[in-house]
């Protein structure tokens, strides 16, 4: 399978994206794409939302092809900025920031991911 890129984001001030990237979401929630650099055999959905200071993601409302979630995950500036910081690697394709991803920011990192890749 080949690859998909993703374009590099520059994040000089992370409070500031996180921001924008909450502003971004429409205040009912909108399904999202899981993005992946690898190309995957089918397209899967995750719903998002805001929650005051936190995007609530939860299984698609809108679409069959839900990723597995099982019930709501909230997500929090630190989780954001620990993604953040790592997400230029990932799309370059830099072996190893995958699992760094999940070992040090959670398990939220694919929604993250996705989030950043088609809002920022």
């Amino acid at each position: 399978m080949g690859k998909v890129t993703g374009k590099p984001k520059s994040f000089e001030d992370m409070y500031k994206a996180w921001k924008m990237l909450l502003g971004k979401i429409r205040p009912d929630g909108s399904d999202f794409v899981v993005f992946s650099i690898r190309r995957r055999k089918e397209t899967k959905y995750f719903h998002a939302k805001v929650d005051g200071e936190y995007i609530v993601v939860d299984r698609a409302k809108e679409h069959v092809e839900t990723a597995r979630i099982n019930g709501e995950r909230r997500i929090d500036f630190n989780q954001f900025r620990c993604v953040a910081q790592l997400y230029n690697n990932y799309v370059l394709g830099i072996k190893g920031v995958r699992p760094k991803m999940r070992d040090h920011c959670g398990w939220n990192t694919s929604y993250l991911i996705s989030l950043i890749h088609h809002l920022l």
